[in-house]
């Protein structure tokens, strides 16, 4: 999982030829198929057989197995038209609750109930051509989907060799033009960027069941409070790996505020439902069995949390509780869930395995597989080893295009994806998201990226090419924006040091929603232009520079700065952290504003050495107590720097 160098790298960041050709996926598909002809097959032959007497009222019953529907046709009266256009007004609905919220119990209600319906609404007699009609409509939606399947794979076949041509070359480019990050020891936030991280501390001290400032629509798609709140532990994450490794104190508490927070009712009962209605059960663990939408964003921002911290809170048996309700409680800890996930990307034929019901989403995977890989660097463990290459393979034939795009979903039950939700997002997501332990994927997605979408007008300004669809949707609020692709855009190209873009999709971002200050000093997007999952994306494109992403999940900070000694007291309100750092493991390097008015402030330091004597300010000194903690007061003022070193 290294990094390659020369011709070896330069193989693997192209597009491979085995993608798209999946036997599993084949496999699954095929069988789907051979189910549905078979209940096609058995509908016309209780049609048309003559060995008993049935009923016309049966004979329609029957043709129903064919597709969902498909008895009305023989019923032809008014009651049997209306039931049909019941039927397909309600279908897209049961289909959406399938694919949104993993219902399968909803499209095979539909079809189910068309069966009595159609036995129901029958006269004395059928329409005897119908069983020719309703085959002739199966056979033409099959001849359909099969052309359609496979003109879009001879295109996509074309567009990856066009793809293989320029891919080396763009990242040659990309790789010359990269702005390298500042030395870890020179690392401190800006101002503007502090205050724009400052949201994440507003949000992350509201009380458990004070959901003002998140948008709250539903808990089952993109919208959802959990995602909200995994995208407020990433940016803690950040700023705590990146920024201010040597500060615990309000940031820590931040943080387990959020994780604690995502186990609440309001965000996880919704799995008690996908339980029911998805796989027909009433055990309703969240971590045992698929959901990887919360163990995979999940264990992502605890490993987080866990590394930059060193706490160990959440590894002790029961320590993090789920809850469904307020009497249904599931008690897990992080080697229990990392252990469901490497159980499941073992067993699945897949390798990959669902989110909802029965549906496999490929960025809920990369999500745990980058969990996984902090998980593995902070406990000495292999399991992200243990798996890669059959995901990797996996990746490449069951979820890969034959144009190197990464498919989002899969259904597990029948093989197939939904057409149309392969969009350029998902290829700047992806370049995030494989970045750390599949790097050659991420860095090939940010080069057709980069390449296909990316340009600038004659004025500077950033234009993007080909977006279409969920391109141009917030997905944080189903709301169409052309603006909500800048934030992700903002990230992804300060990941690989791309100032010039980095900087032009904040401007955009801030262009398109606006901002706005709250009472607390905070700045965050506009509430009334951008959805909150959008707001904590643009937060995240002002803290990444090159590779920071890579090294907080690969890396985190050095032995030495963790060694050192912590801020582990400062008020907020109060004052903003831009800085902690210890560079030799003895001293403490932090750069303070204040977050409303100016004064004097105190600190808590601990982690040092009992009885020695510390400098901190001119000629300012204190002792260290028998616990290696001191306590001083500090004038902060604009940006304050306070170096604590012993002496």
């Amino acid at each position: 999982m290294g990094k390659q160098t020369g011709r070896g790298r330069l193989l693997d960041e192209l597009i491979p030829e085995n993608v798209g050709t999946g036997t599993h996926r084949k496999r699954v598909q095929n069988k789907t198929l051979a189910l549905w002809s078979t209940l096609a097959a058995v509908g016309l032959g209780l049609y048309y057989q003559n060995l008993y007497d049935m009923s016309p009222r049966a004979r329609a019953a029957a043709l129903s197995l064919i597709f969902p529907g498909a008895g009305y046709i023989a019923s032809a009266n008014i009651l049997g038209t209306v039931l049909l256009l019941f039927t397909y007004i309600t279908l897209p609905a049961a289909l959406f609750a399938w694919f949104g919220a993993g219902g399968i119990f909803f499209p095979i209600l539909i079809w189910t109930l068309s069966i009595p319906g159609a036995y129901l609404s029958t006269g004395k007699g059928v329409f005897e051509h119908s069983a020719l009609v309703a085959l002739a409509v199966w056979g033409s939606f099959m001849t359909y989907f099969n052309r359609f399947s496979a003109t879009a794979r001879e295109k996509a076949t074309a567009k990856r060799k066009d793809r293989n041509e320029f891919i080396n070359t763009e990242l040659s480019r990309i790789d010359s033009l990269a702005t390298p990050a500042p030395p870890e020891a020179d690392r401190e936030l800006g101002l503007e960027e502090l205050r724009d991280f400052q949201y994440v501390f507003d949000q992350a001290f509201k009380d458990n069941d004070d959901w003002s400032g998140f948008t709250d629509i539903d808990q089952f798609q993109t919208s959802a409070l959990r995602y909200q709140l995994y995208e407020m532990m990433y940016n803690l994450g950040c700023y705590q790996g990146i920024y201010a490794p040597n500060f615990h104190g309000y940031a820590s508490q931040a943080f387990r505020n959020t994780i604690e927070k995502s186990l609440t009712p309001k965000v996880m009962g919704f799995w008690k439902w996908e339980t029911r209605w998805g796989k027909f059960k009433t055990d309703y663990d969240p971590v045992v069995e698929d959901n990887i939408m919360v163990t995979g964003f999940f264990i992502q921002g605890l490993m987080m949390y866990t590394a930059n911290t060193g706490d160990l809170r959440y590894t002790k048996p029961g320590s993090l509780k789920f809850q469904i309700s307020k009497d249904i409680v599931y008690e897990h800890d992080i080697h229990s869930i990392d252990k469901a996930l490497v159980r499941q990307w073992k067993s699945n034929p897949y390798c990959f395995f669902p989110c909802e019901p029965n549906w496999i989403y490929t960025p809920c995977n990369f999500q745990g597989m980058t969990g996984q890989i902090i998980y593995d660097r902070f406990f000495n463990t292999s399991h992200a080893a243990s798996v890669m290459p059959t995901f990797e393979e996996s990746l490449n034939e069951n979820f890969t295009e034959p144009d190197g795009s990464i498919l989002p979903i899969r259904s597990e039950l029948t093989g197939f994806t939904i057409p149309g939700l392969c969009g350029a997002l998902t290829d700047l997501v992806n370049a995030i998201l494989c970045r750390g332990y599949l790097d050659h994927v991420a860095r090939r997605m940010w080069a057709i990226f980069r390449h296909e979408c990316i340009a600038f007008a004659p004025d500077g300004t950033l234009e993007l090419k080909g977006l279409v669809g969920a391109d141009k949707l917030d997905p944080g609020n189903y709301r169409a924006s052309e603006y909500a692709i800048f934030p992700i855009l903002g990230y992804v190209a300060g990941e690989y040091g791309d100032v010039k873009v980095q900087k032009a999709a904040r401007a955009m971002t801030e262009k398109g929603f606006g901002k706005v200050t709250l009472p607390s000093g905070a700045t965050k997007l506009d509430p009334e232009k951008s959805s909150n999952t959008t707001a904590l994306g643009a937060i995240r494109a002002g803290l990444l520079r090159c590779e920071d992403w890579k090294n907080v999940i690969g890396k985190g900070p050095s032995k030495t700065t963790l060694a050192g000694p912590i801020l582990s007291e400062a008020p907020y309100p109060g004052v903003l952290v831009a800085k902690a750092r210890s560079h030799d493991s003895k001293d403490l390097d932090i750069v303070l504003y204040p977050s409303a008015e100016s004064g004097v402030f105190p600190l808590g330091i601990s982690r040092l050495v009992p009885g020695q004597e510390y400098a901190y300010g001119a000629e300012k000194s204190v002792i260290a107590d028998k616990n290696g903690e001191i306590k001083i007061e500090v004038p902060v003022e604009g940006r304050t720097c306070v170096h604590i070193v012993p002496i």
